[in-house]
C-alpha cells in the first residue's frame, strides 16, 4: 500500500464512523424554471417552523438543494430567485423519517417590473462543492475592467508573474472551460480573451472526476459568464480603457420566448502591459567569457475580435438542444526595446566592448471558428443520455519572431527572422449516459474522442553584413502532429444522510504521430493510461463540512514543446524543444474544511499532497558567446505540499474583509545534470476589503504578498503590490461606472537570477506605473428580481447529481 493509498485509507477510517452514528432528517429537493424545465441556479430556500425560526438555508445548485439534521416538527419550506415569484410550500410534517425528497419545485416568472424590485443582498464570495470551489466574479471590484486574470488574482495558490502570466499552485498548464465547454484558446491566453464583466463565477476544480479530461495537471478552471434569462429581450454591455493603452468593448443581446432562447455577442479588446526591464548576464563557452547588460522597456498586448452566438432549446420534458458558434481573430504581441552593453573576452584579450540597441518583436495571430452542440434526452426520470460535438478550426496561423540589434550610430550589427505557418484542428465529441438508481445516487458512464493537428512549416533568415541583406539559413522545415484520445469512463455518485462521495475510473488510449524534416526527429508513439478518482464528504453538525479529494492528471507535452529546432526569443535568448520528452504524471490528493457562521462570517482550510513525476521544466544553458539556449527537459520528480486558507468576516453591514493565503513546502530531486536538487517554503497572502458606501457605492482595497521561491536553477524573491477600486452603480442597477488603480504604489517588482556551471543571469522587471482602468456597464431586462440577504462569505454545497 503506497503513501497515497494511506491517507485516503486513515481518513475514511475517521470519518466513517461519524457518519454511521448521524440522526436527523435530510430533506431534498429541486427547482426549475416552470416554463423551460431548466434547473434554476442560486435560488434561496430556507427551512422555517411555524414561528418564522429559521432552521436552514441553503443556495441550490443546478437546481438542487439539501438539508441535513433537520428537527421534527411542522415545517415550511420558501424559495427565493432572482426573476422569479416567491415560492412557500404548504406546511408539512417531519417525524420518524430519516429522509426526505419534496420533489420538484417550479417557479414561474416575475411580472413585476425592476422598479418595484430590490436586491438586497449578494451572492456568495466563495461556494465549496465535493470536488471545486466556486468564485463569484460580481463581489471582485478591483477585476472591473479586467479579465479573468484579474477576477483569479485574489484566490489562494493563484500567482501573477511580471509576463502577466498566471500559474495555480505552481502551475501554468491547466485547462480552461467557458460555460462547460473548451476554450478554443489554451492556458493565460484563454482567461484573458474574457472580460471580467460578463463573468458569473469561475470554478476552480483541483481533483477532477473521472468525466473530465486528463490533460492539465494542476486542474480545470470553467468560467460561468452571465447569464441573460429574463423573457423577451435582455442585453448587457461592457466598454473599459486604461492608461497603458487598454480597450476592450464587448456585448450581449438575448431573446428569449417559451422554449427557445437566442443569443448573439462580440467582443473586441487589446489588453497592454508595459514594464521596464533590466537583466545582467554571464556566459562561458569554451574560452569565451561574455558579460552583457540589457536595459530597457518590454511591452506585450492581447488583441481579439470576436462574434460569438447560439441557440437552446428546452421542453419541459425530455428535450435540450443548445447549437454554438464562435469565430474570431487574435493576435498575441510582445516585444523589448533594449540598450545593449557587452564585454566579451577570450582568455585575456578583449574580443567586443561595445553598446547596442535592441529591438525583438514577437507576434501569434490565428483565426479560428468554433462549433459546439449539445443533446440531452431525458427519457425517463431516472435515465438520460447526453450527447456532445466540438468542432474547431485555425484558418490560418502565423507565428513571427525577430531581433535587431544596431550600433549607436544606427548601423546594424545583427538580426533574424523567423516564420512559422500553421494550420490548426481541435476537435471532440462524447456521449454520455446517467442512471439514477435511486434518489440520492446515479452511475454515470461515457465514452469521449479527443482530436489535435497541426501542420505547417518553419523558416529563419540571419542578417549577413557581407551583403548587407537577410539570408536564408535554410530552406523550410515541413512538421505534422496528430494527437488522439480515445477516453472511456464510469462514475459512481451517492450520498447518505451527512455523507457523499463519488468514486471513479478514465481509461486513456493516446496516439501520437509527428513528422518533421529534422533527421531522427519523427516520432510515433502508444500509450495506455488509467485515471482514477474519489471524492468524499461529510457535513459535521455545528462544526462545517470535510471534503477529501483524489486524482490522478497528467501533462503531456505539446507539439511546441517537441519541435527540435531552435527559434528565437530575441536575439541573444534561443529556444529548442526535445521530440523525447515525456509526460508528467501527477497525483492529487486534497483535505479541506469550511464553516460559514450567521452575518457573513465564514473560514475554510484546505490542504493538498502533489506528487510529480518526469516534471516538465525549461533550463537555460549558454550556448554560444553571449548566446543562452532555452530546452524543454524532464527535469526529475517533486514532492509539494500546501495549506490554503480563506477567512471572511463582516464585523459590520457597511464592512466585508477577506484574507486569503497559501504557503506550500516543495522538494525537488533532479535527475538531469545541470539541475539541482532544491527544496524550500513558499505562499502568498491576498487581503482584501471591501466597503458598502449606501447602497450603490463600493471600495475595495486588496494588498498582495508573494513569498520568494527557489528554482531547478536558481531563486525568485518576493514582492508586494497593492490595488484600489471604485465602483458606483446607477439607473436602478442598469447602469454601473467603475475604476481600479493597480500597483498603487508602485512597489511589484520581480527579481530573479538562474545560476550554472556556465551562466549567471539575473532579471529585474517592474510594471510600468501607473495602470488606471476604468469601465462602464450597462444593461436591460437583465438582472430583474428580488432575493434575500444573502451572506457574502463561504457556503458548501453538495455535488450535483
Amino acid at each position: 500500500m503506497n503513501t497515497i493509498q494511506r491517507i485516503i485509507l486513515l481518513v475514511i477510517l475517521i470519518v466513517l464512523p461519524t457518519a454511521l452514528s448521524a440522526k436527523g432528517v435530510e430533506i431534498k429537493g429541486k427547482i426549475i424554471d416552470k416554463s423551460s424545465g431548466v434547473p434554476i441556479e442560486y435560488a434561496d430556500v430556507i427551512v422555517t417552523d411555524l414561528s418564522d425560526k429559521v432552521l436552514g438555508s441553503a443556495i441550490a445548485s443546478d437546481g438542487l438543494f439539501s438539508f441535513a439534521d433537520i428537527d421534527a416538527g411542522e415545517l415550511l419550506i420558501t424559495v427565493r430567485a432572482i426573476g422569479y415569484e416567491t415560492y412557500v410550500s404548504d406546511v408539512f410534517r417531519l417525524s420518524g423519517e430519516t429522509a426526505i425528497d419534496v420533489g420538484t419545485i417550479s417557479l414561474s416568472v416575475s411580472a413585476h417590473g425592476l422598479d418595484e424590485l430590490t436586491v438586497v443582498g449578494e451572492k456568495s464570495r466563495i461556494v465549496y462543492k465535493l470536488d471545486r470551489r466556486r468564485i463569484g466574479a460580481q463581489n471582485n471590484v478591483t477585476a472591473s475592467g479586467g479579465t479573468a486574470v484579474d477576477v483569479l488574482s485574489t484566490a489562494p495558490s493563484v500567482q501573477i508573474d511580471a509576463d502577466g502570466e498566471l500559474t495555480l499552485r505552481g502551475s501554468s498548464n491547466f485547462l480552461v472551460y467557458v460555460d462547460g465547454k473548451l476554450s478554443p484558446l489554451t492556458g493565460t491566453q484563454a482567461l484573458q480573451q474574457i472580460p471580467a464583466g460578463t463573468i458569473d463565477d469561475i470554478e476552480i476544480i483541483t481533483t477532477p472526476s473521472a468525466r473530465y479530461r486528463t490533460d492539465g495537471d494542476v486542474g480545470i478552471i470553467n468560467i460561468t459568464t452571465k447569464s441573460l434569462k429574463m423573457s423577451g429581450w435582455s442585453g448587457i454591455a461592457n466598454v473599459s480603457g486604461s492608461t497603458l493603452g487598454t480597450h476592450s468593448v464587448d456585448a450581449r443581446i438575448n431573446n428569449n420566448r417559451g422554449n427557445h432562447n437566442w443569443w448573439l455577442g462580440g467582443t473586441w479588446q487589446a489588453i497592454k502591459s508595459k514594464s521596464n526591464f533590466l537583466q545582467n548576464k554571464t556566459t562561458t563557452v569554451d574560452d569565451y567569457t561574455t558579460i552583457s547588460a540589457s536595459d530597457g522597456s518590454r511591452f506585450r498586448t492581447q488583441k481579439e475580435l470576436s462574434l460569438k452566438g447560439g441557440w437552446q432549446y428546452a421542453d419541459k420534458k425530455h428535450h435540450t438542444l443548445s447549437l454554438d458558434a464562435y469565430l474570431g481573430n487574435t493576435k498575441r504581441l510582445r516585444g523589448g526595446d533594449m540598450l545593449y552593453d557587452e564585454h566579451r573576452r577570450q582568455a585575456d584579450a578583449v574580443i567586443n566592448d561595445n553598446t547596442y540597441n535592441s529591438h525583438d518583436r514577437y507576434r501569434l495571430e490565428k483565426e479560428f471558428y468554433q462549433f459546439a452542440a449539445d443533446y440531452t434526452w431525458r427519457i425517463n426520470p431516472n435515465n438520460s443520455l447526453n450527447a456532445r460535438l466540438r468542432m474547431r478550426f485555425d484558418s490560418f496561423s502565423m507565428e513571427y519572431t525577430e531581433s535587431n540589434m544596431f550600433d549607436l550610430s544606427g548601423n546594424r550589427y545583427e538580426g533574424t527572422r523567423g516564420y512559422e505557418h500553421e494550420h490548426h484542428g481541435d476537435h471532440d465529441a462524447a456521449v454520455t449516459y446517467n442512471f439514477n438508481y435511486s434518489s440520492t445516487g446515479s452511475l454515470e458512464a461515457g465514452y469521449q474522442y479527443t482530436y489535435y493537428s497541426e501542420h505547417g512549416n518553419y523558416k529563419i533568415k540571419y542578417w549577413d553584413n557581407a551583403i548587407g541583406d537577410f539570408h536564408w539559413n535554410s530552406d523550410p522545415i515541413p512538421f505534422y502532429y496528430r494527437r488522439e484520445v480515445h477516453s472511456g469512463y464510469a462514475q459512481l455518485n451517492d450520498s447518505w444522510q451527512r455523507f457523499s462521495f463519488d468514486a471513479g475510473v478514465r481509461v486513456d488510449r493516446v496516439i501520437d504521430r509527428m513528422e518533421i524534416d529534422v533527421p531522427g526527429a519523427d516520432r510515433h508513439i502508444r500509450r495506455l493510461e488509467f485515471y482514477p478518482s474519489a471524492h468524499v464528504g461529510y457535513d459535521i453538525p455545528e462544526a462545517g463540512t470535510l471534503r477529501l479529494g483524489y486524482s490522478r492528471r497528467t501533462n503531456r507535452p505539446g507539439i511546441w514543446q517537441l519541435e527540435p529546432y531552435i527559434t528565437y526569443e530575441d536575439y541573444y535568448t534561443k529556444k529548442i524543444g526535445n521530440p523525447d520528452i515525456n509526460p508528467e504524471y501527477i497525483h492529487s490528493l486534497e483535505l479541506g474544511w469550511n464553516k460559514q457562521w450567521r452575518g457573513g462570517h465564514s473560514a475554510s482550510l484546505s490542504g493538498y499532497f502533489r506528487h510529480r513525476s518526469d516534471v516538465i521544466d525549461v533550463v537555460r544553458v549558454a550556448y554560444e558567446p553571449g548566446v543562452t539556449l532555452d530546452s524543454i527537459i524532464n527535469a526529475g520528480n517533486q514532492v509539494e505540499m500546501g495549506l490554503e486558507m480563506s477567512l471572511v468576516a463582516k464585523p459590520v453591514k457597511w464592512f466585508t474583509t477577506m484574507l486569503n493565503g497559501s504557503v506550500f513546502h516543495y522538494d525537488f530531486n533532479s535527475h538531469y545534470t545541470g539541475c539541482t536538487d532544491s527544496n524550500g517554503v513558499s505562499g502568498q497572502v491576498a487581503w482584501v476589503n471591501t466597503f458598502n458606501v449606501g447602497d450603490n457605492v463600493k471600495l475595495q482595497l486588496d494588498s498582495h504578498f508573494v513569498a520568494p521561491m527557489h528554482l531547478t536553477q536558481g531563486k525568485e524573491y518576493a514582492y508586494v503590490y497593492f490595488d484600489a477600486a471604485y465602483r458606483h452603480t446607477l439607473a436602478r442597477g442598469m447602469l454601473t461606472l467603475s475604476v481600479v488603480a493597480h500597483n498603487v504604489f508602485h512597489t511589484a517588482k520581480y527579481h530573479n537570477y538562474r545560476t550554472t556551471a556556465s551562466l549567471l543571469s539575473e532579471t529585474w522587471v517592474k510594471p510600468k506605473y501607473p495602470n488606471i482602468v476604468a469601465s462602464v456597464t450597462f444593461n436591460f431586462n437583465a438582472f430583474k428580481g428580488k432575493t434575500t440577504a444573502v451572506d457574502g462569505g463561504s457556503l458548501f454545497e453538495g455535488k450535483e447529481f
